[in-house]
């Protein structure tokens, strides 16, 4: 009898020491997890000045829109003044419905055009510096039926404007720590 109540105990025993070792790997995991998302959040705030930067630029530098058809009419006509600028032929427009996301109001234009490649990838290069918040979402370019030595190239330019709200609240100097 005494024997039976000695291996109980160390049964129940090694029971317990089996739950305390895995609550203590639980806790384990759980201070590395903690540790690397300190890390994370270390290296967040010290980039913090560079991305201020970059947001205090991006205030500076994107063009807000005063209504969706003056910025889809700005757009094509720019879009039409740098084509004539590279000896293109627009041969045909079309305006597109704007779009509104959290962070951008976006308009956008599809050119078809002909004229020599190396002309269309110097206006398609022209169109796309940071300054201009444009970017070209769809492009076909193939070879003209009736001039070999041109191609035809359907292009759609949109352009990012600032949101209706751009007021973002900075965190004070210090809070936090």
């Amino acid at each position: 009898l005494m024997i039976l109540g000695v291996l109980a105990a160390l049964c129940g025993g090694a029971i317990l020491a089996q739950r305390l070792l895995s609550r203590q790997h639980a806790i384990e995991r759980r201070e590395q997890t903690l540790e690397l998302k300190q890390m994370e959040a270390r290296a967040m705030l010290a980039g913090a000045g560079l991305w201020k930067q970059r947001l205090d630029w991006l205030h500076a530098h994107q063009p807000a829109m005063t209504s969706e058809n003056q910025a889809s009419e700005k757009l094509l006509e720019e879009m039409l003044a740098a084509a004539a600028r590279h000896n293109l032929v627009v041969q045909k427009k079309q305006l597109h419905e704007s779009s509104r996301q959290t962070f951008f109001h976006e308009v956008g234009v599809t050119l078809t055009i002909l004229g020599d490649l190396p002309d269309v990838f110097r206006w398609m290069h022209g169109l796309l510096t940071p300054e201009s918040f444009q970017l070209v979402s769809q492009l076909k370019i193939v070879p003209d039926a009736q001039d070999k030595t041109k191609v035809i190239a359907t292009v759609r330019i949109n352009r990012r404007h600032a949101p209706a709200i751009t007021a973002v609240e900075t965190p004070k100097e210090g809070a936090g720590s």
